[in-house]
């Protein structure tokens, strides 16, 4: 009776935790001293015997099979004291575990193989970024500010192929960021008299007022706290992506092109008495962009790098050669 009693709580304690992972139906199947448990695509089976509680987990298969070998087994042996029986169980049945048994590892082997339960793409799901420009015709970094950033998210993730293994594959995504890039001078445009260029985009160090960005005379009324370029940006890469283990934990790297297309890019000044002003709005940028774009994952945790291989502004109306360059951290749930 106790044998029977001790099982019905281990199945209303594994039914428990599998109803709080998912909406599927559970089944549950008793046969005497054996009882399995069918939910959310895993087999539970419990065998009681005189010498001890033994618990399987088994997978189910692409063919819609279950998995010959479990890849989760525990036993509980009991300990008899005279004539009193005691047990003390605790289960910890892991649902969706990292690592399962490889069916191509030899028996013989003490330490057994184990390959990747899944494969997903390693994109962090938010992330914060600093963010500066590189100057494509030489090796020049505009000075920035330092706490010159962008945030983001990589909202929608998907694996294009991947092998069995899910060691190997092509990933994809859509994301969104917002950049803000402080200046140390000030981005506006400029009709140049006498000249062909209409609309010119340049950076303006204050040296020369008839030089000014169109609108200066307005920003001249206060004195300028903060210089700042902001724009939004849609992106959609395509990696190819690594993965492998160091014991127990998951690391993936992946790298490739990324699309880009920007908007609503606006250069604005901060006043120190408050308020804002927007110097220009008519930036001559390219709108669409194309970034190199490496990202390393350890677990949930992602450090990422991006640079872009197309100029910022366009180079019809712009004498600035700039690509947008990213180094961020972020997590990827």
């Amino acid at each position: 009776m106790k044998r029977i009693v001790l099982v019905s709580i281990l199945i209303t304690l594994v039914v428990n935790v599998f109803s709080q992972e998912t909406k599927n139906d559970t089944i549950v199947i008793a046969n005497g001293n054996n009882v399995e448990v069918l939910i959310n695509n895993n087999k539970v089976k419990i065998v009681d015997s005189f010498n001890g509680l033994k618990i399987n987990v088994y997978s189910v298969t692409e063919d819609g099979e279950f998995e010959k070998n479990p890849y989760y087994e525990s036993r509980y042996e009991n300990n008899i004291v005279s004539k009193t029986e005691r047990r003390n169980v605790t289960i910890n049945v892991p649902i969706n575990p990292t690592f399962i048994k490889d069916d191509s590892d030899s028996e013989d082997d003490k330490t057994p193989k184990l390959k990747f339960r899944y494969f997903e793409p390693i994109y962090p799901t938010i992330y914060y970024a600093y963010s500066t420009l590189a100057q494509t015709n030489r090796l020049v970094i505009i000075p920035l500010m330092s706490n010159s950033f962008e945030w983001g998210s990589y909202f929608s993730q998907f694996k294009l192929y991947h092998n069995k293994k899910n060691t190997f594959g092509l990933t994809s995504a859509l994301g969104i960021s917002n950049t803000y890039n402080y200046l140390n001078c000030v981005l506006g445009t400029h009709n140049h008299p006498g000249t062909n260029s209409n609309n010119c985009t340049y950076f303006y160090y204050g040296s020369d007022m008839e030089e000014a960005p169109d609108g200066w005379g307005n920003v001249m009324d206060g004195r300028v706290k903060k210089s700042y370029l902001r724009y939004w940006s849609l992106r959609m890469p395509i990696s190819v992506q690594l993965k492998w283990r160091v014991g127990n934990n998951a690391m993936a790297f992946s790298f490739g092109p990324e699309f880009e297309w920007r908007f609503a890019m606006k250069s604005k000044v901060k006043f120190e008495k408050g308020g804002k002003y927007t110097v220009s709005d008519n930036i001559a940028y390219n709108p669409f962009g194309v970034n190199a774009l490496a990202v390393f994952s350890f677990r949930d945790f992602v450090i990422f790098g991006r640079a872009g291989l197309i100029d910022l502004f366009n180079r019809n109306n712009s004498h600035e050669h700039f690509v947008p360059v990213n180094l961020g951290i972020g997590f990827s749930f």
